[in-house]
């Protein structure tokens, strides 16, 4: 596993020179993060922050969701949070908040974020280009690729870099933003976010000595968009067999006492059933993440927070999340299309030694993937995590473009 892959090469950062300065440009310290003021764009934000909660750990909650807690085999409990999978604009602005690297003087920025959940979801409302504009006072030509906001969900966008504006300077400023959505660039809230270091570490432990009595275990709905053939190919493959388990978290409980053909169909009243189909990653070995109404999905982090290695059936979802997960063929079993009817034959074929090495690997990107709060008595959080590795990665990807930017100038005017 590289770890560090996230650090800039001095090659890399001098044919950046000429548009970030000279102080954007250590690759060993952490971008300096510059926050507009949320009141901004407090009417496409007021839903999605968390402000409102005065005690600390409602706050806490509202961003991370309740703590739940799973034995181990020794029967001690380890915290997981209840996080909602669309979590991360509220996340992502209260950690910039609090970060360490946030400055007040935008002339000493690396990266600005702008509170902006950019979502036609309830209680918003698209913005308007000007109004965006007006309210955007440090971006320019040179810096806009630095500027950045985080989209709760992939779907119900506000492109506001080509509506309802006429001025084609405007649309290539804000078109240069980068908008990073939830199950896209930044990978999803999982079940360990909201943990603080000694959370983390015991959650850790008990991934690495958890007893995984199943090969393989499957939490979905068995329709879901254009995968409902391959769901329903993939709970086949799973009916009667003793050792994997099958879970449908959407489904009432009438239809569950008719899935007897599952062995160990799981059977649980709501509102918990998720967290407990969570909690037999866990116990597997294996977890099949079929792609559904888009290629992530939530349990695809779920699977790996709790140690279990995720098995992908569509090739894209290797794309996903390399901020975190820079070599998912590490950490993940990809079935080709014309296997997915021989999936569980392939995982029962699989040496002991290359399971052993799958699971190292998902141990050591598991610090990746959370999203820790601060410790006990404001002690800071000590080890890098999804925040810190997508920081860093926004101005990677604002040093690309700008790069690129300075080789097509120089080409065109040659």
């Amino acid at each position: 596993w590289h770890e560090g892959s996230e650090t800039l090469s001095p090659a890399f950062l001098q044919g950046s020179e000429a548009v970030l300065q000279s102080h954007d440009l250590s690759p060993h310290k952490a971008p300096k993060i510059f926050v507009y003021p949320y009141g901004k764009f407090k009417e496409a934000f007021e839903a999605e922050h968390c402000e409102a909660e005065r005690d600390l750990d409602e706050r806490e909650n509202c961003l991370y969701g309740n703590f739940w807690s799973v034995q181990n085999e020794q029967g001690e409990e380890v915290m997981i949070r209840n996080t909602e999978q669309y979590s991360n604009g509220r996340i992502y602005y209260n950690r910039a908040l609090s970060s360490p690297h946030r400055v007040m003087d935008p002339k000493k920025a690396d990266i600005f974020m702008i509170p902006y959940m950019w979502t036609k979801r309830k209680g918003t409302k698209c913005g308007d280009v000007g109004e965006l504009l007006k309210n955007l006072p440090y971006l320019n030509e040179k810096n806009a690729a630095r500027h950045f906001l985080v989209l709760p969900q992939t779907r119900g966008k506000c492109d506001f870099a080509t509506a309802n504006s006429g001025d084609d300077r405007e649309t290539a400023l804000l078109s240069q933003i980068q908008k990073l959505r939830t199950m896209t660039e930044i990978c999803t809230s999982c079940v360990s976010a909201g943990l603080n270091d000694t959370e983390c570490n015991a959650l850790l432990k008990t991934d690495k000595t958890s007893d995984r009595n199943y090969l393989v275990s499957a939490v979905f709905h068995p329709s879901k968009g254009d995968s409902t053939g391959l769901r329903t190919t993939l709970m086949e493959l799973l009916r009667g067999q003793e050792d994997c388990v099958y879970s449908d978290p959407d489904s009432d409980i009438a239809t569950r006492k008719e899935n007897h053909s599952y062995p160990n169909y799981l059977l649980y009243d709501k509102p918990k059933e998720y967290l407990l189909s969570i909690k037999v990653y866990l116990h597997s070995v294996f977890s099949f993440q079929p792609s559904g109404l888009s290629i992530s999905r939530k349990g695809m982090i779920d699977s790996l927070a709790m140690g279990c290695i995720p098995v992908f059936f569509d090739e894209r979802q290797w794309s996903l999340y390399h901020w975190h997960i820079p070599e998912w063929e590490k950490v993940s079993v990809m079935i080709k299309p014309e296997d997915h009817h021989r999936a569980l034959k392939i995982l029962r074929g699989m040496s002991q030694k290359k399971i052993q090495e799958y699971q190292r690997n998902v141990w050591r990107v598991m610090p990746r993937l959370f999203l820790r709060r601060d410790n006990e008595e404001g002690g800071r959080r000590t080890v890098k995590d999804a925040f810190d590795y997508a920081m860093t990665g926004i101005l990677t990807e604002a040093m690309r473009r700008s790069s690129f930017v300075n080789v097509s100038r120089s080409e065109d005017s040659n």
